[in-house]
């Protein structure tokens, strides 16, 4: 009779807390991911993870450190890797926000009987408009497409 294969999903692991500051670890989307080398580690599984930070980083001046400075650290390295996720979520938002932009600009113009090519001279208006009331958002306008093309594109999908 064969006997059923272990799965891991299945064990319902915990990621405990102390290993933050220990092995410099921390939990990303259900993975434990390293703080140092951005590493993800399989399991959670405290020998798994210490296996990771002794053989990978046993040469760094990690181990030596005390408690207090241990910690001060995990903070700045949570920090650096939260900037970089929410880098790429911002760009996203931005992008997603032109597109919908553009999508309003041409159900206005379709809406009212205008031409196509409107479009170009709506965003001109806007970035002219942009310079004035808030300088520092022109970038965000730009990235709004209101060519001809796109206004059509946009019309038939």
């Amino acid at each position: 009779m064969a006997t059923k294969k272990r799965k891991v999903d299945s064990e319902c692991r915990a990621f405990n807390d102390e290993w933050t500051w220990k092995y410099f670890f921390t939990v990303v989307k259900d993975k434990p991911v390293c703080l140092i080398c951005n590493e993800a580690v399989a399991v959670f599984k405290e020998y798994n993870i210490s296996r990771h930070f002794t053989s990978k980083h046993k040469n760094s001046n990690y181990e030596t450190m005390s408690e207090y400075e241990r910690k001060q650290n995990v903070e700045s390295l949570r920090k650096k890797l939260s900037g970089r996720q929410n880098f790429f979520k911002k760009v996203n938002t931005i992008q997603e926000a032109a597109t919908h932009a553009s999508y309003i600009v041409a159900y206005n113009i379709a809406k009212n009987n205008k031409a196509l090519s409107d479009g170009e001279f709506v965003k001109q208006c806007m970035l002219q408009v942009c310079d004035v009331l808030c300088p520092d958002k022109k970038n965000n306008f730009q990235t709004v497409s209101l060519s001809r093309k796109t206004i059509d594109k946009n019309l038939t999908s």
